[in-house]
């Protein structure tokens, strides 16, 4: 008896132990990722630098969508990797959420433009619509289809592990 009882409690850990590593690890896991695939709301925004409308069809089929501000620290640290995705030919749009085109504008002035476009979001209506709740969040989007949000800091680890993935199934940005 004393022999399965050690057992069990040998066992119980190292199955536990296991069990959560096997999920952690699953290849379409990842902590402030979802796979949705829903549609994106249609929209009709101003573009930040020219304040001219831009609505759905006017953005590219195959994009990011980059939820950022000039507010947002963690906007500025993940500001580098993407103009690293720009210059790999990664098509991004930007979302500027809630915030003042002035300081948005010189903000990008400052540290550069990953943007090919950027919509200008002032009172958040279509980040409310989209399930934005802060920035940074960043969405996959192909053929007007949301096929990841991601809410965070996207960095190399992140876009391997999350996005890499499904731009490589769905064969996008080529």
């Amino acid at each position: 008896m004393k022999n399965l009882l050690r057992f069990f409690i040998l066992i119980i850990p190292i199955g536990g132990i296991l069990f959560f590593y096997n999920i952690l690890t699953e290849d379409k896991f990842y902590p402030g990722a979802s796979f949705k695939n829903t549609s994106v709301p249609q929209f009709e925004l101003l573009s930040l630098q020219s304040k001219s409308p831009l609505i759905n069809d006017d953005l590219n089929n195959e994009m990011l969508l980059n939820v950022w501000a000039s507010w947002c620290i963690t906007c500025r640290i993940e500001h580098g990797f993407l103009m690293k995705l720009k210059s790999e030919g990664i098509t991004i749009t930007g979302l500027n959420y809630k915030d003042e085109a002035s300081d948005a504008i010189d903000w990008l002035n400052l540290y550069g433009n990953p943007y090919n476009y950027n919509l200008h979001d002032l009172k958040g209506s279509l980040a409310l619509d989209m399930g934005v709740t802060g920035a940074p969040e960043t969405f996959l989007i192909k053929n007007g289809v949301v096929l990841v949000h991601y809410s965070g800091e996207v960095n190399q680890a992140i876009w391997d592990k999350v996005f890499l993935p499904i731009i490589q199934d769905n064969e996008m940005f080529k």
